[in-house]
């Protein structure tokens, strides 16, 4: 992975060129991917949202130097993610509900080329995040979107459960056998940035090619990775590979990094946040028939259903036939 001879992506409006970042880096940067009113309208929105959760005890923080999450026998804690505990950063979760600007990002015809051009035509929205990384906040640390996703084996070998994977990824994640081939992409990633990306204020880090690598970073030792962190200004659009390492940066006393992150996976995946019971079902009818499927209520291959696997969508509320008994 070495990138001393090769020059890595840099903004484009070109998608093709775009594509091409995709499949040989892992990621591109798109120039322009809102305007300046989709920015503002989008930034103004997002502050409004993460004051109103601060001040009525909701907001999420992590990315603390002190923060202790787990206790001694490995469990989260109860508040963990508090700034009374030493988060930092602050993140803002389900954004779907909580403005129609995030809601125009999950169907954006950006997500069409480029999203579809890593997964296919259809895909939905795993989650979308926003990361407001602030003065002081830690690195993140490496890792992919797809550490749960098996790794290849010999036919009658042994093999870690799916249901046991974890995210400490055991050896044969960190050092994969590279003649069992690789797992495809099922998940892909837009970082749509509502300020400048600088090294100083946190910009995400990347390993360019890590997507073509088959293996996980190490959980611990991570100071010899070929590490970049793109900039970018305001407005632009990151777009990567869910194999892609990656992490937020280290924020070592920039300005707030604003940061709304979609996540897609393929339809046949779990959603990271369960979108289907987490839609405010007063919003429904305001949703286009895209963005309802987008969010995971389209029956894929009879997946999803509630019901007749013929039916073509499902709602928030959908029709329920319970325990019969005939006339």
């Amino acid at each position: 992975m070495n990138q001393a001879a090769e020059t890595l992506p840099t903004l484009t409006k070109d998608l093709n060129h775009a594509k091409a970042d995709l499949d040989m880096f892992g990621y591109c940067l798109i120039a322009d991917a809102l305007s300046p009113a989709e920015v503002e309208t989008a930034r103004t929105r997002l502050l409004e949202q993460a004051t109103a959760e601060n001040q009525r005890g909701l907001s999420f923080r992590d990315g603390g130097p002190n923060q202790r999450v787990v206790d001694d026998y490995g469990k989260v804690m109860e508040n963990a993610f508090t700034e009374a505990s030493g988060g930092v950063n602050q993140r803002l979760w389900m954004l779907a509900n909580k403005g129609p600007c995030f809601r125009d990002m999950i169907v954006h015809p950006l997500a069409d080329e480029l999203v579809g051009h890593i997964l296919g035509n259809e895909f939905i929205l795993s989650t979308m995040s926003a990361n407001i990384a602030k003065a002081g906040g830690v690195r993140m640390g490496l890792h992919t979107d797809q550490w749960w996703m098996p790794q290849p084996i010999k036919p009658g070998s042994d093999y870690q459960r799916a249901s046991e994977i974890s995210r400490n990824p055991v050896g044969e994640f960190v050092d994969p056998e590279s003649t069992l081939g690789i797992s495809p992409p099922v998940v892909s990633n837009i970082m749509w940035m509502l300020s400048d990306f600088s090294v100083e204020n946190g910009a995400t880090e990347f390993v360019p090619r890590s997507h073509l690598s088959g293996a996980h970073p190490h959980p611990e030792n991570q100071s010899h990775y070929p590490i970049v962190q793109p900039t970018a200004p305001a407005g632009s659009a990151m777009v990567f590979d869910g194999r892609l390492w990656h992490g937020t940066g280290a924020n070592t006393g920039g300005e707030d990094r604003l940061g709304v992150l979609t996540t897609f996976c393929s339809p046949q995946f779990r959603q990271q946040e369960n979108q289907t019971i987490g839609i405010d079902p007063e919003l429904w009818e305001t949703f286009s028939d895209k963005l309802k499927a987008r969010l995971g209520f389209k029956i894929w291959n009879a997946y999803g259903r509630v019901e007749s696997p013929a039916a073509g969508m499902v709602s928030p509320i959908p029709d329920r036939i319970g325990e019969l008994k005939p006339n």
